[in-house]
């Protein structure tokens, strides 16, 4: 927060001065604006509290370095400002309406700098290349289209779909997983129970009777010991595994290879190719959609792919379309690519309806994802239980065999 001193007149011609604390001079300008108030001067007292210092100092270590803006309040904030912007509101002003309803206030600080920016002659386009973190590659590229055009109000809403689709394409996979994955590391505390703390204690009771054990409590028992007398070499081996696993990831033959063996998995290579082509369509068809030029959009949309191999393929494919070939005829060069696509892209090439065959492909990925993860949630979650059952059963069984056994051979002992 800073202290200005400043002078306004108000709507019947009388001279105001006053001092008011600001986090800036763009946010006292409105202030003073929402008063009818007509600013003639304004000057920053250099004298500040050291309350108001202090305070500064928090909010700069709480926002500026730990701030997070996220996908939903981006989406929210795109069609806040298209509407504002169709509305007549030029952008400086929607801005810096949006920066005093935002209740996140890192977002807040970075849209009342931006509002700075474009006061001082920026475009909305460079002021947010400033924050990669918050506007990407793909929503710059987009918004400076719109800039060019005059269609940044359909810019932004195309842009709010867009972070919307892809929002809920991420929740929807999480929310297939989530269950699985609880059932997979419920299994493996239950089987650190078994192994660590109840095996051990009914060996200890076994071998004070001095009893023969079965052989299936034998097995249980050995397997428990081996576990146990390894547990500092199998820790380890994994953190020397996953330590090891990280620095091969850096290189870079490493990491294409790897990537690329990850589509030959068994279900989820398949599901994980489809994930990466619903993503990698949406982000170009919103980006041709846009006005985008298609060398552009491959340029930017390739960069968003979370796979090396695929980034690869498309820098390809990239490289041939600049040199003047079609970009349909250079994807089925490539085994990664469905005929299906290829087809698609070709038609859309030939009438100049890219942007809509994209759209379709999109939506045609993303209902197979959600279709196969699914079902597979479906499936593995049966499998799961039963599994987690079986383990639990066979333990149990194993431990209290010889018990059982004990109680036989004393009734029997006893009836004689």
């Amino acid at each position: 927060m800073a202290r200005f001193l400043y002078k306004a007149m108000d709507s019947t011609g009388k001279i105001v001065n006053g001092v008011v604390d600001a986090s800036s001079k763009a946010n006292l300008i409105s202030e003073l604006k929402s008063k009818n108030l007509v600013l003639l001067s304004l000057k920053e007292n250099s004298y500040r509290s050291l309350y108001s210092m202090l305070n500064d100092k928090v909010v700069a270590l709480t926002t500026s370095k730990s701030g997070k803006v996220s996908i939903d309040e981006l989406a929210v904030f795109c069609r806040q400002i298209a509407t504002l912007v169709n509305a007549g509101v030029n952008v400086f002003n929607a801005i810096l309406d949006m920066s005093t309803m935002s209740q996140n206030k890192y977002f807040s600080k970075v849209l009342t700098s931006i509002a700075e920016d474009l006061r001082g002659g920026k475009t909305l386009s460079d002021s947010m290349s400033k924050y990669p973190k918050i506007f990407d590659n793909t929503f710059v590229s987009m918004i400076m289209v719109g800039e060019k055009s005059g269609k940044l109000p359909k810019v932004l809403l195309d842009l709010a779909n867009f972070i919307e689709k892809s929002s809920k394409l991420r929740k929807k996979i999480k929310a297939a997983a989530s269950y699985p994955m609880f059932i997979g590391c419920f299994f493996i505390v239950i089987m650190l129970a078994l192994v660590l703390g109840i095996i051990p204690k009914f060996e200890a009771m076994f071998l004070s009777f001095g009893a023969d054990l079965p052989l299936p409590t034998q097995i249980l028992m050995s397997i428990s010991r081996f576990i146990l007398s390894k547990i500092v070499f199998f820790i380890a081996f994994f953190i020397v595994l996953i330590i090891v696993f990280k620095f091969c990831m850096k290189i870079p033959a490493f990491k294409l290879a790897f990537d690329k063996f990850l589509f030959k998995i068994p279900v989820f290579g398949n599901i994980y190719l489809k994930m990466l082509f619903a993503s990698f369509f949406q982000t170009l068809s919103t980006l041709i959609a846009s006005g985008v030029d298609i060398i552009s959009s491959l340029q930017i949309a390739s960069k968003t792919v979370n796979n090396s191999y695929i980034r690869f393929v498309l820098k390809s494919i990239e490289e041939k379309v600049v040199s003047g070939e079609q970009f349909s005829s250079e994807m089925d060069k490539h085994f990664i690519f469905p005929k299906m696509i290829v087809r698609m892209t070709a038609v859309g090439e030939k009438s100049g309806q890219l942007s809509s065959m994209f759209y379709k492909i999109t939506d045609y990925y993303s209902d197979e994802v959600d279709s196969i993860v699914a079902s597979l949630s479906a499936i593995m979650e049966p499998i799961l239980i039963v599994g987690l059952g079986f383990i639990v059963g066979t333990a149990v069984i194993a431990l209290y065999l010889p018990i059982f056994n004990m109680a036989s051979a004393m009734l029997g002992s006893g009836n004689v």
